[in-house]
């Protein structure tokens, strides 16, 4: 070995992520997997881009919902959400989930809203919402899994919905967030992380301390929420 080089340590480069393989998708576009949609979306497609408007329109209201606690706010960042897709589209890359792509674009938008504030947001009750004619179609305990949303369908929405509405209020906003993301989303720990960017270890702790802290709140519908 020549002289000087014995000690010289070679660091292999960072590796790229990687793409995930996404087949051209067949038949009607609403049939399409989520990054088949984007990808054709990138490529110009306004079909391809109300598909996944549609599809993921309920889903990221609720999550801003939940995490402003204002309904015309929360229609205004979800609309943020989506012209962020339209702008984004060209560049778009399939490195991991589209949910999780998204649902990361909807968490930087509402940590904007929040520095916008400068202060906790305001909550109102849901069921106030509720009682309105034009509010009737809008439940943003409507993403929750098909035999939860049964169960809650037998209970009077207002009440549910105002009891987690004021448990959550209780929470750190880390902590809201990530109980957000995890319960009312089905988004995975490895998801929630890459849309936080902190450690999944982090992330299953904000969930514990979060359902420890909300179970004095909710205990009375612990069965259904």
């Amino acid at each position: 070995m020549a002289d000087g080089m014995e000690n010289v340590v070679r660091l292999s480069p960072k590796p790229e992520p990687k793409l995930r393989v996404v087949e051209r998708g067949e038949g009607p576009l609403r049939d399409w997997n989520d990054e088949a949609l984007m990808l054709e979306h990138g490529k110009g497609s306004e079909e391809a881009y109300t598909v996944l408007v549609l599809r993921h329109q309920r889903g990221v209201l609720n999550y801003t919902y939940r995490m402003v606690q204002n309904r015309h706010i929360a229609e205004e960042l979800t609309q943020e959400v989506f012209l962020a897709l339209v702008k984004n589209g060209a560049r778009y890359q399939p490195t991991a989930k589209f949910t999780t792509y998204l649902y990361t674009i909807a968490s930087n938008i509402v940590s904007k809203e929040w520095a916008r504030r400068k202060r906790r947001p305001k909550f109102f009750s849901l069921s106030s919402w509720w009682n309105q004619e034009d509010d009737e179609s809008f439940n943003p305990l409507d993403h929750v899994g098909d035999e939860k949303a049964n169960v809650l369908a037998a209970f009077q929405r207002g009440e549910i919905s105002e009891a987690v509405n004021e448990a959550l209020r209780h929470l750190p906003e880390h902590q809201r967030e990530t109980f957000v993301l995890r319960r009312f989303q089905d988004l995975s720990y490895e998801e929630i992380s890459e849309v936080l960017d902190v450690p999944v270890g982090t992330i299953k702790s904000r969930i514990v301390r979060a359902e420890r802290a909300l179970r004095p709140y909710l205990e009375k519908y612990r069965e259904y929420v």
